[in-house]
């Protein structure tokens, strides 16, 4: 049988779930992993036309440990569809003497990033914690308007623009003819982001006998120019945003 040469040290063994640094020293209760996010961290973010933004998020672990620790990120590629620019670090650092750490993600404004929102998603590995998804979309300094257009069963004859009629007559938005068969009855959306003024809609239809239907919409959803449908060649309507 081994001699052991201190009581202390049967208790060491006895007592396994604590962590023993020297069986002649003090005992210690193991520090938990346990981290999560802020949660006031946040959940949606707009990032400047044509800039980099850097978002620092704080993160924390239930106890302070006395060396640092360094906690795995990984993203949830099934949930982001985040098309500009980011870099999303692989890890972070809760620095020993603390419970707290700072993660910082980097997102940029390129033409992928519009006025509808596109989600980031990532948490930490094998942590059991819940995740952040932050929705992320270009700053508007004004408006964001939604031009709706519902396409008929002869697409090929339906085209569009949308006009800024402050000062003339100038076309900032154009699409159609439409040609793919599978735009028979297509719900089609594009976004804008408009300064206080007047804008206008055009909405042609080349055969001359109507049928697609056009809106306008704000960022709450509701109607800017109501749901008009095309009239003969072409429909128009204006409208302000204030």
């Amino acid at each position: 049988m081994k001699n052991f040469k201190y009581i202390k040290s049967l208790v060491c063994l006895a007592l396994f779930t604590l962590v023993l640094t020297n069986c002649e020293g003090e005992l210690e209760s193991p520090v938990s992993n346990f981290v999560g996010f802020d949660i006031n961290a946040p959940s949606a973010v707009a990032i400047p036309n044509n800039a980099t933004e850097s978002i620092d998020i704080k993160v924390y672990a239930t106890e302070v440990a006395s060396s640092d620790r360094t906690f795995n990120i990984i993203e949830n590629t099934d949930a982001t569809d985040l098309a500009s620019p980011y870099t999303l670090p692989s890890s972070v650092t809760i620095p020993g003497g603390t419970n707290e750490g700072t993660l910082t993600v980097s997102i940029t404004d390129d033409a992928n990033l519009e006025f509808v929102p596109q989600t980031l998603a990532f948490g930490f590995e094998n942590t059991g914690s819940p995740q952040l998804s932050i929705e992320v979309t270009e700053e508007c300094p004004g408006t964001v308007a939604s031009f709706n257009l519902t396409l008929d069963t002869w697409p090929n004859e339906t085209s569009w623009e949308v006009y800024d009629l402050n000062g003339g007559a100038t076309v900032i938005a154009s699409g159609g003819p439409y040609v793919n068969p599978d735009d028979d009855f297509a719900e089609l959306s594009w976004d804008y982001c408009l300064v206080p003024g007047n804008y206008g809609v055009v909405v042609y239809d080349s055969y001359g006998d109507g049928g697609p239907t056009f809106s306008v919409t704000g960022p709450d959803g509701s109607f800017i120019v109501p749901e008009t449908a095309v009239a003969g060649s072409q429909s128009s309507a204006t409208f302000t945003i204030n």
